[in-house]
């Protein structure tokens, strides 16, 4: 059985329920998630572990600072944040929010309400390229 090499997934998510899931499903995988409840905590985390972080799971909607300023920060700040990939996680649909999603440096849009667990591992995987 060859060894897994254990991957940190940042998570940043104000629903407690869904964070604590993700959490559970990428630990049950083998990867090891950092929990954020807020967008300022997830880019404090990012900005001092970029080195350390593999990907991101960001939700948009959050209160205080949401999902599209945390994209905007990390893109105007690529020296400080890294180049990590972020993966959005969310229910918005909106064609307008999804460009900018991309255009802020996402490299891919899930829709919660049609996700399923393994969807989102599949996802990371592919990403990280570990879907082998």
């Amino acid at each position: 059985m060859s060894e897994r090499i254990k991957k940190n997934v940042l998570i940043i998510e104000d629903e407690i329920a869904l964070l604590d899931s993700y959490s559970e499903v990428l630990t049950n995988e083998g990867l090891t998630p950092i929990k954020c409840i807020d967008g300022y905590k997830g880019l404090e985390v990012l900005k001092k572990n970029h080195n350390d972080i593999d990907i991101v799971l960001l939700d948009l909607m959050m209160p205080g600072m949401d999902g599209l300023e945390v994209l905007r920060t990390i893109h105007n700040d690529k020296e400080g944040y890294g180049e990590v990939p972020i993966i959005v996680l969310t229910n918005m649909t909106s064609e307008k929010v999804i460009k900018e999603a991309f255009e802020l440096g996402a490299v891919s849009y899930l829709i919660k309400s049609e996700l399923e667990y393994s969807d989102l591992v599949g996802e990371i995987k592919k990403i990280l390229g570990s879907d082998k």
